[in-house]
C-alpha cells in the first residue's frame, strides 16, 4: 500500500526568480503549513480561513534537500558534474526545476549510480527551460541508465493517463510506474476535484480537491467558486469559466505567458484549461476542446 511508504524527495532548482518561486510553491504545498494558503483572504466577502486544507497530510518530513544550483557558472558547461551537488542524500524522487540546460543534460549520468532514485520529475513551466530536442535527448539518457523520468508541461498536466500531455518517448520513459507512485503518494498532478451543488443546482456549496496542481492552486480556485463567499450568493456578471480564469491568474500561476511551439499556446493558458475542464467535467458540463498538439521536433 502506498500509505505504508515513506518516500523522500529532493528539489534542485535554477537561479531565475520565477524558477525559485515555483520551487517554493511546490515545497509549500507539500509542507502544507497554515501560512501557505491565503485563498480566503482574497475572497469578495470578509471571511476567515475556511480550513479546506486541514485534512491534508503534510510532507515536510519527506523533503530531504532543497537546493539552488547554477550560480556563478559559465555560459557553456563541459563537465556538468562539477557544478552539481557533491553529496546527494539518498532520495526516492528528484524534482528538477528550471536548471541550466547543460546541467540538465548531465543529470542522467550524474544520477546513474544513485540507486535510491526511483524517478526524476522535470516540470517545464517556460519554453526556454527545456527545448523539445533537449527534452528527448535527456529522456533517452534516463532510459539508457534505467532511471524513470517525466517531463510534464505544465507541471499540472502530469497524469496517470497517457494522453497528449503524457506521451511515452517525449514526456515519459517507457517504464513509469514510479512516476505514477509519485502522483499517488503526494496527490499532485492534473487537478481532480469533487463538487457539491446546492439543492437547486444553481451554485457550488462545497468542494474537495482529490488531486491538486503541484503549486496548490487547485484549492485556491475551488474556494473562489463557493457561493457563500459571494454577495447574496450570486457570482455577479462573471461566467463559470471567467471565475475560474480569474482565480487561476490571481493565485497566481507562475507558468510562462510566452507562446510554446509544441502546445501552440502559452503554458499558463494550458494550466488554466486543465483546471477549468476538471471543474466542468465534475459538473457534467462539456469540456472545451483545444487545438490538438503536434509533436514535431526540429
Amino acid at each position: 500500500m502506498l500509505s505504508d511508504k515513506n518516500y523522500k524527495i529532493g528539489i534542485l532548482y535554477g537561479t531565475h526568480p520565477d524558477t525559485e518561486m515555483l520551487a517554493q510553491k511546490f515545497a509549500g504545498n507539500l509542507i502544507n503549513n497554515e501560512e501557505f494558503c491565503k485563498a480566503c483572504e482574497d475572497l469578495e466577502q470578509n471571511v476567515k480561513c475556511d480550513k479546506c486544507r486541514e485534512h491534508l497530510k503534510g510532507f515536510a518530513g519527506s523533503i530531504y534537500f532543497y537546493e539552488k544550483i547554477g550560480e556563478n557558472i559559465p555560459d557553456f558547461i563541459e563537465e556538468p558534474e562539477l557544478y552539481l551537488p557533491k553529496n546527494l542524500p539518498p532520495v526516492d524522487f528528484v524534482l528538477v526545476v528550471g536548471i541550466h540546460q547543460d546541467l540538465l543534460s548531465g543529470l542522467p549520468y550524474y544520477l546513474k549510480d544513485k540507486k535510491s532514485v526511483k524517478a526524476v520529475i522535470v516540470p517545464i513551466e517556460n519554453p526556454k527551460w527545456v527545448p523539445a530536442g533537449l527534452q528527448v535527448q535527456v529522456l533517452e539518457e534516463f532510459e539508457k541508465y534505467g532511471i524513470q523520468a517525466a517531463f510534464p508541461k505544465p507541471f499540472c498536466a502530469l497524469s496517470r493517463e497517457l494522453n497528449e500531455y503524457n506521451k511515452i518517448g517525449f514526456h515519459l520513459t517507457k517504464e513509469h510506474n514510479y512516476v505514477y507512485e509519485f502522483i499517488d503518494y503526494f496527490k499532485i498532478g492534473v487537478p481532480i476535484v469533487s463538487i457539491l451543488l446546492s439543492k437547486d443546482g444553481e451554485s457550488i456549496e462545497d468542494s474537495c480537491v482529490l488531486q491538486s496542481a503541484p503549486c496548490g492552486s487547485s484549492y485556491y480556485v475551488c474556494q473562489q467558486l463557493k457561493s457563500k463567499y459571494f454577495k447574496n450568493g450570486k457570482s455577479g456578471e462573471l461566467s463559470l469559466n471567467e471565475r475560474i480564469s480569474k482565480a487561476h491568474h490571481a493565485y497566481p500561476c507562475n507558468a510562462s505567458m510566452d507562446q510554446d511551439n509544441i502546445l501552440k499556446d502559452s503554458i499558463l493558458h494550458v494550466g488554466g484549461y486543465l483546471i477549468r475542464n476538471a471543474i466542468r467535467r465534475e459538473l457534467n458540463l462539456e469540456e472545451e476542446e483545444r487545438e490538438k498538439l503536434v509533436y514535431v521536433i526540429k
